[in-house]
């Protein structure tokens, strides 16, 4: 079916990119995440394309994939398109996915979690969820976050890696109740206090958890049984960016974990 700029599903196609007003939706027009979408059969609530534009083969066979599992296909012109894209060598099609749903007890038997505890801007959590699927971490809990799951910049940011790893968006009420009642371990990433990331062993149910990144962890996390863990840094600087940090704490423990 062919629609125009003013049909209602371009207008949903930009509520998903700017203000979001749907909880468990999200859009992309980047190729890797259709990718992704496709292999891990997320849902797919509306996908349109450009029936102006000539594919290659395996992007052709990758649209009719896309559209065998989409809830509802349009297709429409390249100048409307346009008016919708988020980056100038896309690939002409874009897609308005439901993000899975995940609750703590779905976590329960997983051994490796990250916790990221209010954190703001996209382009850190993408760059934490690449680590962490590249170090197969069993799951992600986001407390009171403030960047959302729904956010397309996240989306991106994490190229998709938020769809394969299972995510619950939680309170720290609810996190701390749960990590202590299920026996986790939990690790605040402390950049001045505590021991070395190099002195644990991270064996058992862990979670880590790394904080704002203007205020860093919560200080309730402090009330309960933890251990707290830090990046030496012999520089004038006193915190690594969030992302970086996430990142060494989570190859530390993938390697302790392996032995």
């Amino acid at each position: 079916m062919k629609i125009a700029k003013n049909h209602d599903a371009i207008k949903k196609i930009k509520d998903t990119l700017k203000t979001n007003s749907y909880p468990n939706l999200s859009t992309t027009d980047d190729i890797q995440i259709l990718k992704i979408i496709n292999d891990f059969n997320v849902g797919i609530d509306t996908l349109v394309y450009s029936y102006e534009d000539e594919f290659k083969e395996d992007t052709q066979c990758l649209l009719n994939s896309l559209i065998s599992k989409s809830k509802n296909v349009y297709e429409i012109s390249k100048s409307t398109y346009q008016s919708i894209a988020t980056k100038e060598n896309h690939a002409g099609i874009m897609a308005i996915i439901e993000l899975p749903k995940y609750n703590l007890e779905d976590l329960k038997s997983k051994e490796f979690l990250f916790v990221l505890d209010r954190l703001e801007i996209p382009g850190n959590i993408g760059t934490i969820y690449r680590t962490l699927d590249s170090v197969k971490a069993d799951g992600v809990i986001l407390v009171d976050s403030i960047s959302k799951l729904h956010n397309p910049k996240l989306l991106s940011a994490a190229r998709g890696c938020n769809l394969t790893i299972p995510s619950v968006d939680t309170s720290y009420d609810e996190a701390i109740k749960w990590l202590i009642e299920n026996n986790y371990t939990i690790f605040l990433g402390e950049p001045k206090l505590g021991l070395d990331y190099q002195s644990y062993d991270y064996k058992g149910k862990i979670a880590i958890v790394v904080g704002n990144e203007r205020f860093g962890i919560n200080s309730d996390w402090y009330n309960h049984n933890h251990k707290k863990v830090f990046i030496p840094m012999e520089g004038n600087q006193n915190s690594l960016n969030v992302g970086v940090a996430a990142s060494i704490l989570a190859y530390e423990a993938y390697m302790k974990k392996k032995v």
